[in-house]
């Protein structure tokens, strides 16, 4: 049941891109003209094959490895009425907060919501390596790996500019700053709890390092530093704010106790 709801998402894009062309404007988000009916299609329009195959593969690996991160970490339910939450209701937020930056322009596609899928990774990836290796790792680490991301965003995968400097330098502090914590919460734990104590869990350490490796990179090479190619415009304003709330509010919910294991 799981898998049949996960590829619902790729079924819905790949029908939707043999509707029309016509068809497919209609449906775009339009900044001068936007309504709440296109801002929840245009998340499921493309109009070239290999931007909706792009998006159909980033979509098949994030969701495979945060789906088995979930799980293996007891969080499947977590993992599910985010999901759910990305592919319903992301798509209109994201589409209507880009009327903060005016424009004429006409916007469409998946990204926005791909990348709400990259950042929910920084927090399954903390909480499975928690679960079943590090003990004393938890939900409150995971800023760490979320805000040092966001500087490796800034760095490698954004244009110059002031702007993503300073947001490349608050969020390396930030990062640093957790970082810090988890050093001593391991000093903590190692001299509370002797080296034969056995509380090491199993898992796989295959799944740690493919997470670990997609939660990194892949949301710097969803930023490109060159976002203008063949007539269109990465909007990186989508992917950055799609990247961020869907790693603020899982964690939230998990810190203020709303799910369970």
């Amino acid at each position: 049941m799981d898998v049949a709801l996960l590829g619902a998402m790729p079924a819905a894009l790949v029908g939707a891109f043999f509707l029309p062309m016509p068809v497919r404007r209609a449906l775009s988000f339009s900044y001068t003209d936007p309504s709440l009916l296109t801002a929840f299609t245009a998340t499921f329009v493309h109009r070239t094959p290999s931007h909706l195959l792009a998006n159909i593969l980033g979509y098949v690996l994030l969701a495979s490895v945060g789906y088995l991160l979930a799980v293996l970490a007891d969080r499947r339910r977590l993992f599910g009425v985010a999901a759910t939450t990305y592919v319903l209701a992301f798509g209109p937020i994201l589409w209507m907060l880009n009327l903060a930056v005016p424009r004429s322009a006409v916007g469409y596609g998946f990204s926005g919501v791909e990348m709400a899928f990259a950042g929910l990774l920084p927090l399954l990836l903390v909480e499975y390596a928690g679960r079943r290796f590090v003990p004393w790792l938890d939900v409150r680490h995971a800023p760490a790996l979320f805000f040092g991301v966001l500087a490796g965003i800034g760095l490698l995968g954004m244009p110059r500019t002031a702007t993503t400097l300073t947001i490349t330098g608050i969020s390396g502090i930030i990062a640093l700053t957790y970082g810090g914590s988890i050093v001593a919460a391991h000093r903590a734990y190692t001299a509370a709890v002797s080296p034969d104590s056995g509380t090491h869990l199993a898992g796989w350490l295959e799944l740690l390092a493919v997470g670990a490796v997609t939660a990194v990179a892949y949301p710097i090479v969803g930023f490109p530093t060159d976002p203008v190619a063949a007539r269109q415009v990465v909007n990186l304003y989508v992917h950055f704010l799609g990247y961020g709330l869907a790693f603020i509010g899982p964690y939230v919910a998990l810190e203020t106790g709303v799910f369970d294991r």
